[in-house]
């Protein structure tokens, strides 16, 4: 399912479409039309209906736009960056530093 634009005459209007298989061949389908979309967006109702929707979605995309009044940032952190920070606050590489060397001396 996807939404589009439909022009009809100087409007647009917005859609939402279904794609399906028919006889081996792939076959649009209007669910429903929303209205016309310059209304639609003068309204919100665009942003209105993309904000209750997401609330079904296990996946949020976020969109940013310099209308939106969102301010969001996100930081990745894994395995590597949890050890590195648990190791330097406990001090392991002190300790095991001499003990590595140590080994190293009787090992050659």
């Amino acid at each position: 399912m996807f939404a589009r634009v439909k022009k009809s005459g100087s409007y647009q209007y917005l859609q939402l479409v279904e794609n399906r298989w028919e006889n081996g061949q792939s076959r649009q389908r209007v669910i429903v039309t929303l209205g016309r979309l310059d209304q639609m967006t003068e309204k919100g109702e665009v942003e209105s209906l993309i904000r209750s929707l997401s609330r079904f979605s296990e996946k949020t995309l976020l969109i940013l736009s310099d209308r939106s009044r969102i301010s969001a940032s996100a930081v990745k952190i894994g395995p590597a960056l949890i050890f590195e920070r648990i190791w330097k606050e406990l001090g392991i590489g002190s300790i095991f530093r001499p003990l590595l060397l140590t080994a190293n001396s009787r090992f050659p």
